[in-house]
């Protein structure tokens, strides 16, 4: 019920401030002095006959005095006295009254996801992800047809994004920081590479202690090859067999003690159930190392030669799940944790061999991990953040150039390949802006004659595989074997 607007009016004593002194207007009412009396005038916005005054709605009412002149894309709120025009969802104010849409795709006030595009639409707008991304536009995942493997993420089709210490189009490729000089092992020590890392082994002469290498007294354990009638003298890292003149002691003698046998000083014998081995004897100090091949008097002869299966090419193997993969005859890889070797077409696996541990609290396995490691590896906590690592800043080289501790950059001779500096130690890993769709045959990381890193492949061409029966191992179980026909 409207209350009327009329002025009310109370006579008082000419001369008087009668507003001043008390009067009974409401509120929301404004008080007049006239010359014997005041008046009570509603104020606008609410309406009554000045004692008594209630407030308006002008949302109610479109236009005139006492309606509101709220435009399109707007909305009517009544409050005490007065109206405000609140904008749309959508929209922005423009003035008092008026409201304009807003683009949030022009001005990225939109949460569509980075692998989507934003449309938009009267008053607001709707995401839709990309060419080769599935999902609601918030979320978009990229449509994977390829395998990632070793921890490796897809992140767009085709492209993975590989874990540090793993390369290649499928991360399919351990990158060898031993053979490419990215490791930091001592003198005492040499570089073990292992999937995704590495590990320092002591030198024979040497064993370990917490995650150093320290000297073996072959002289005092009775682990040296002099003859007993030799004197054995400790060295680092080896021993020394030393005899008196011979008019001193014409018995002493600088051959070998091997394997319960007496080998004469310098004399070459291989060892017992190592045929591709050849141990010689030098002054009483016995020395193992591999059967020299040479392939270029092979020439593909008749006859395998069970020492030299890289002599040989065309007896290839192919990976068991990247079928553009494929090593050569002697070649080896890791995969799922084991060591396989190629050996004339045909591969074995066996389980791989982990390190001795340093610590007591291993970190926790990863994707593509096999063996467990410690946290001396700068590549794994300075990225993690575990409790109890610390940075010394120290630069690594490369190249012949200085880098300082946290700096990244790209390989110059393979843009694919990110390397990072940390306390002393590079760790690469393979882009995931890069996508590799050629076809790897034997890959394999070499280092240049200009120290850059190179991919080396063998083939550009695809092939296929034909499986044959599979042989057994003394065990009973079947060796994993595929033949690559004329690779």
């Amino acid at each position: 019920k409207k209350i009327p607007s009329t002025n009310i009016q109370k006579n008082v004593d000419a001369g008087d401030d009668y507003c001043s002194k008390g009067h009974a207007c409401h509120t929301n009412a404004t008080c007049l002095n006239l010359n014997t009396k005041y008046t009570c005038t509603c104020r606008p916005g609410f309406q009554g006959d000045g004692f008594h005054c209630e407030d308006i709605d002008e949302c109610t009412q479109q236009g005139g005095l006492t309606g509101n002149h709220c435009h399109l894309n707007t909305r009517c709120v009544n409050t005490s006295g007065s109206y405000v025009c609140e904008c749309l969802p959508g929209y922005r104010r423009l003035d008092k009254f008026n409201c304009v849409e807003i683009d949030e795709c022009a001005t990225g006030q939109h949460a569509c996801h980075t692998n989507a595009e934003c449309i938009n639409t009267q008053g607001s707008y709707h995401c839709r992800c990309r060419s080769g991304y599935t999902g609601n536009g918030y979320e978009c995942k990229p449509v994977c047809n390829q395998t990632c493997l070793n921890g490796g993420q897809c992140v767009a089709p085709g492209v993975c994004s590989c874990r540090v210490g793993f390369v290649g189009a499928s991360c399919e490729q351990d990158l060898d920081e031993c053979t490419t000089g990215m490791h930091g092992c001592r003198e005492t020590s040499v570089c073990v590479n292992m999937p995704g890392w590495y590990y320092c082994k002591c030198k024979p002469g040497f064993r370990t202690r917490d995650t150093d290498c320290m000297d073996i007294d072959e002289c005092r354990h009775g682990t040296h090859s002099c003859h007993p009638s030799a004197r054995c003298v400790n060295t680092e890292g080896h021993f020394e067999c030393h005899c008196p003149p011979a008019e001193e002691d014409p018995n002493c003698r600088l051959s070998c003690m091997f394997e319960d046998n007496e080998i004469p000083d310098g004399a070459k014998v291989s060892p017992q159930n190592q045929p591709c081995k050849v141990c010689t004897c030098e002054r009483g100090v016995i020395s193992c190392t591999d059967k020299p091949c040479n392939c270029s008097a092979w020439r593909g002869g008749v006859g395998r030669d069970l020492c030299c299966p890289q002599c040989d090419p065309k007896e290839s193997c192919q990976h068991q799940e990247l079928k553009h993969v494929v090593f050569q005859s002697g070649e080896q890889w890791i995969y799922q944790c084991q060591t396989c070797e190629c050996l004339y077409g045909e591969f074995d696996c066996w389980k791989l061999e982990c390190p001795p541990l340093t610590c007591s609290n291993p970190l926790p396995l990863q994707p593509g991990d096999c063996c467990p490691r410690c946290e001396d590896d700068p590549c794994n906590f300075f990225s993690n953040q575990t409790s109890g690592s610390t940075s010394t800043g120290k630069p690594c080289s490369y190249q012949g150039h200085a880098i300082a501790s946290g700096q990244t950059f790209n390989d110059p001779s393979s843009q694919c390949t990110t390397c990072a500096c940390k306390d002393g130690r590079l760790c690469c890993s393979f882009g995931s802006s890069c996508a590799d769709t050629g076809v790897h045959y034997g890959p394999t990381i070499t280092e240049t004659s200009h120290g850059h890193l190179s991919q080396e492949t063998t083939s550009t061409e695809t092939s296929t595989a034909t499986p044959i029966a599979p042989l057994l191992r003394p065990t009973g179980r079947p060796f994993l074997t595929t033949r690559m026909p004329g690779v």
